[in-house]
């Protein structure tokens, strides 16, 4: 969406559908940088003086998936969302990579985004895949965090849960009208807002001839049974080595992480807290905002300091 006025009025309707009351509707800058020879776009909330706080989205999703969390958390922390490779308006992976370790390659990126920020020590927040990839990069890089936020992302993932995201994502590729999307959003997440669910749509969709389809790189293949292994033990390695105080957040009604999963994570971590957010599923930040804020926020200074 690049019509700031209508930007400003889709957030302010998804705010008020929602019940949230932000101090201000603020707008963030589109900015872009290329790093590894890839465009990559992110959105950034301004107030450089706050402690920077950077956000990495889930599968199919966009930097725009953190908005209304973002209206709450803004006046507090200097956000940065990025749109990871192959989502929103960022480029997709060249031909030419497309048989290398997607991980991997996701990894690199966030270590030269962060790199190109050119900030000492950031906050990092990833959910699911973004999670998967502050996972990676904590295990890497502890000197360059102050903290680190996972949401509804671990090692061991409910299957039902990861394939019901896969099918409707499937069975979604591309349809005729944008109302059609809007129509089967409504059907599968009805805890959520009508006008949340447009709200999020209208970033993550793009027209095409054919009509209406996902910004998402699409040209990836399952990865088999083998890879699946490979990369659950490389994240439990990656948890285990995390020495960056962590909090790692769970929805109530999440169907893709486990109680049992989030506990035996936090205890396989060396400083790891949990907390798990009621009225929320997998996407926690946008089914619960308000409460997904102030328990993160509450944690963060806890932590770091009224200062943050």
């Amino acid at each position: 969406m690049t019509d700031v006025a209508g930007y400003e009025a889709e957030m302010r309707a998804c705010a008020n559908a929602i019940g949230l009351d932000p101090p201000a509707i603020v707008i963030p800058e589109d900015r872009w940088v290329t790093l590894r020879g890839i465009r990559f776009h992110y959105l950034d909330w301004g107030n450089d003086e706050k402690p920077p706080l950077v956000l990495l989205h889930g599968g199919s999703l966009t930097a725009h998936t953190w908005d209304m969390a973002a209206l709450l958390l803004q006046p507090y922390y200097h956000l940065i969302a990025l749109d990871q490779r192959g989502h929103g308006d960022t480029d997709w992976t060249p031909d030419d990579q497309l048989d290398q370790d997607n991980d991997a390659l996701m990894l690199s990126d966030t270590e030269a985004f962060i790199d190109f920020l050119g900030l000492e020590r950031v906050i990092l927040c990833g959910m699911s895949m973004g999670g998967n990839n502050a996972y990676r990069y904590a295990a890497r890089h502890p000197d360059r965090l102050r903290a680190l936020v996972i949401v509804d992302v671990a090692p061991k993932l409910m299957p039902a849960g990861q394939e019901r995201m896969r099918s409707f994502r499937r069975e979604t590729e591309t349809l005729a009208q944008f109302e059609d999307f809007l129509e089967r959003a409504v059907k599968f997440s009805p805890h959520r807002a009508p006008e949340h669910l447009r709200y999020s749509l209208l970033h993550a969709l793009k027209q095409t001839a054919d009509g209406w389809t996902w910004k998402q790189d699409h040209r990836r293949v399952a990865p088999d049974e083998a890879e699946v292994k490979r990369k659950v033990e490389e994240l439990w390695a990656a948890a285990r080595a995390i020495t960056t105080q962590t909090l790692l957040v769970r929805g109530a009604d999440s169907q893709v992480l486990s109680e049992d999963s989030q506990q035996r994570t936090a205890a396989a971590m060396v400083d790891c807290d949990t907390v798990t957010i009621q009225r929320a599923t997998h996407n926690v930040h946008s089914d619960n905002p308000k409460d997904f804020v102030a328990a993160m926020d509450r944690w963060l200074v806890a932590r770091l300091g009224p200062q943050r």
